[in-house]
């Protein structure tokens, strides 16, 4: 009796077992471990999509404290969102959102630090308030920003010619602020007008209207024929009028 009572007792701890390693393995086939690897790329595929920069353009660091996940279910999706003013230069948030078909399962945020290699104005050397910026005070360099300023230069054209409303460190970032346009043709001053048709060329004095920039039209009134016309701005108090 004492064999028979060991052998059921050994029976029902097999079974017991059994059912566990079963009940395991069941368990284990309904989740889905997501490794910290593939969370990255996730994140990171999801920046680039949504960044007008070329790849090769755009960095980007994830802080630590990104661990695996394991989901709740099988044959799991996901989707990425992120704030609509999200420009994804700096510091960026990203939710990743797991699903299992239409079922929402579990949800993970990641920080990222992007950052772009673009195009940008510096100073050559040092640079005095009120100077007009020559080819020889500026060049373009590119550099890895981790901000965008929205009055940023990209290009030379855009500040030659131009005067600086501030002094200027050698090797600091020229912006559109520290910028002063000059105009070489200002409102209630006199101006030089060339009336030209064909061969034939007059000039005449007249009074400028309105401040104005190379190439633009600005009203001018002959003081002649005290006549107003539109003329366009061709040097420092020079205006022309073709005929």
């Amino acid at each position: 009796r004492k064999e028979f009572i060991l052998k059921y007792c050994l029976g029902v701890i097999c079974m017991v077992v059994t059912l566990l390693i079963v009940n395991q393995s069941l368990h284990a086939s309904q989740v889905t471990h997501i490794s910290e690897k593939k969370i990255k790329k996730i994140v990171a595929d999801h920046i680039r999509q949504n960044i007008s920069m070329p790849d090769s353009s755009v960095r980007i660091e994830f802080f630590s404290g990104i661990s695996d996940l394991t989901i709740p279910g099988k044959n799991v999706t996901w989707r990425v969102r992120h704030d609509r003013n999200e420009d994804f230069i700096g510091y960026a948030t990203v939710t990743i959102r797991f699903y299992q078909g239409d079922v929402f399962l579990k949800e993970k945020s990641v920080r990222a630090k992007v950052e772009v290699f673009k195009d940008v104005v510096v100073a050559s050397r040092f640079l005095t308030r009120k100077s007009t910026i020559g080819s020889d005070d500026v060049k373009a360099i590119k550099k890895w920003c981790n901000q965008t300023h929205p009055n940023s230069v990209a290009h030379l054209s855009e500040v030659l010619g131009k005067t600086l409303n501030v002094k200027v460190r050698q090797d600091t970032e020229i912006t559109r602020t520290m910028l002063r346009v000059r105009l070489p043709v200002k409102r209630g001053k006199l101006v030089r007008i060339v009336l030209e048709r064909g061969p034939l060329m007059i000039t005449t004095i007249g009074m400028s209207q309105q401040d104005g920039k190379l190439v633009e039209l600005v009203k001018v009134k002959n003081l002649s024929s005290k006549q107003t016309v539109y003329a366009k701005v061709t040097g420092d108090s020079l205006v022309s009028v073709e005929y």
